[in-house]
């Protein structure tokens, strides 16, 4: 089943009322017949305007008449600093998240965003009055900020979720670092885009609004003084292990594989979906070698619960594997990952001396790309804007989608339907990541259960 609920989703329905199916141009012509769009969170959902929604996708698929539209007289926007999150796409740094003014409540100081954030890090502390763990953890962030001898590196900003202005001016009247004003309306978008879902959470930003940590509060917790602040990860290089096992089970230094893209594949023998999916994966690998130059290799990370389960697991699979010995590997691989399910599969780039001796994380999930037979040609496998519904493995909480459905529409409107959605994801130059999807099957599970969400009614009719 799938998760709706923490991002903003846009769905752009593929036939008017009646019933009647249409192509991308004829969807596009006389789309205040067939849009209907919903905002999700996590409390509400509410009904947009089909007014705002066909602009939004006249915005998309016709660059020239936006280009139009915004040649106007408008005030240019607060600069923003420059964060490539990942390969899909470069976002940027909003000061207008923070508001018109921060404020210190201790001392009654105000300044615009930019004066005081601009070239530092920047720690976001959101926290409550009311969260007992919040009223715990706040005297060790003043300690953390007291025994800071160079406080011009960074800046602290409270985002606070206080139930109240009482509250807020009660928590906050002592605090000596900047706090957004109470119940900013840019504070739910701000929570979303750094994925603050209890309280408290502490988010480093980097000098070019990069995120450093997510884990603040537990770095915090873990040293105290900031002896090790900004809390960066760990390069990957030093969580791999030191040696590989080849399918032979002879064991090789990993330097030998400085130089190949490295796949990582999370799996565990007992576990249903690994077991499918496996031979698949044996399928591209094998494929895969007979096509490249010796310039990849794939290494099974075990989850299993034994080495008896990781030797029958791994019996079977044609390439290498971390040794189930080393736990700390896989535990910290995981954990830098951010692994949550199983199957994962990782790409990592050759290490890259240039850049810190490090190897790239150069895609966090290419299982869908097995599954779907997509893995010839475009290795190694950069991310791309734009998908299969039906297929994904995507998170679709943790970015803004627009998905056409089309599950009617004969294979020419398909395939017409799917060049127009790749061509508005490669055109799209907004400051957010949205992800472009096509859904043409309706029996895909998350197909069904997001028009289900969403009240859309499917037609079996042509």
């Amino acid at each position: 089943t799938a998760r709706i609920g923490t991002a903003t989703t846009i769905i752009v329905t593929d036939s008017d009322p009646g019933g009647k199916k249409q192509s991308s141009h004829a969807l596009k012509k006389n789309l205040h017949l067939s849009v209907t769009a919903y905002t999700f969170d996590t409390t509400f959902v509410s009904l947009l305007s089909k007014r705002s929604i066909a602009a939004l996708y006249t915005h998309i698929f016709d660059r020239s008449e936006h280009r139009r539209t915004h040649q106007s007289n408008k005030p240019p926007p607060p600069r923003r600093r420059r964060s490539p999150i990942n390969k899909m796409t470069e976002i940027e740094l909003d000061y207008s998240l923070f508001g018109d003014l921060l404020i210190k409540p201790s001392t009654g100081e105000t300044a615009q965003p930019e004066d005081v954030l601009m070239d530092k890090l920047i720690l976001l502390y959101f926290g409550a009055h009311w969260s007992s763990p919040c009223l715990k953890f706040t005297p060790k962030l003043h300690l953390f900020n007291q025994l800071q001898g160079n406080k011009e590196e960074y800046e602290i900003v409270f985002c606070s979720m206080d139930r109240s202005q009482e509250e807020y001016d009660e928590y906050s009247e002592e605090m000596p670092w900047w706090c957004l004003p109470y119940a900013i309306s840019t504070l739910p978008k701000l929570a979303e885009i750094y994925q603050a879902s209890g309280l408290p959470y502490l988010v480093v930003l980097d000098l070019d609004g990069t995120v450093i940590t997510k884990e603040g509060v537990q770095n915090l917790r873990m040293d105290p003084v900031g002896k090790r602040f900004p809390w960066r990860p760990q390069p990957l290089v030093d969580l791999m292990p030191t040696t590989y096992l080849a399918s032979t089970l002879k064991e090789h230094p990993i330097e030998d594989l400085e130089e190949k893209y490295i796949m990582l594949y999370f799996a565990s023998k007992n576990d249903a979906l690994c077991e499918e999916f496996t031979p698949w994966l044996i399928k591209a690998y094998n494929i895969l070698k007979g096509r490249r130059q010796g310039d990849f290799e794939l290494l099974f990370v075990s989850s299993d619960g034994n080495q008896a389960d990781f030797d029958s697991f791994f019996a079977g699979m044609p390439w290498g594997a971390v040794p189930y010995s080393d736990r700390g590997a896989k535990a910290n691989l995981e954990k830098r990952l951010e692994i949550t399910s199983y199957p994962s599969l990782v790409m990592l780039g050759p290490i890259n001396y240039d850049e810190g001796e490090d190897r790239p994380i150069i895609n966090p999930d290419i299982r869908s790309l097995i599954e779907t037979g997509d893995y010839i040609s475009d290795f190694p496998y950069y991310p791309k804007p734009y998908g299969d519904f039906c297929t994904t493995t995507d998170d679709i909480n943790t970015h803004k989608c627009l998905i056409v459905f089309h599950e009617n529409g004969g294979m020419d409107e398909q395939d017409e339907v799917e060049e127009a959605v790749k061509q508005a994801a490669i055109d799209y130059r907004g400051d957010e990541i949205i992800k472009f999807y096509w859904a043409f099957d309706d029996e895909a599970p998350l197909c069904a259960t997001t028009r289900q969400a969403c009240d859309l009614e499917f037609s079996e009719e042509a």
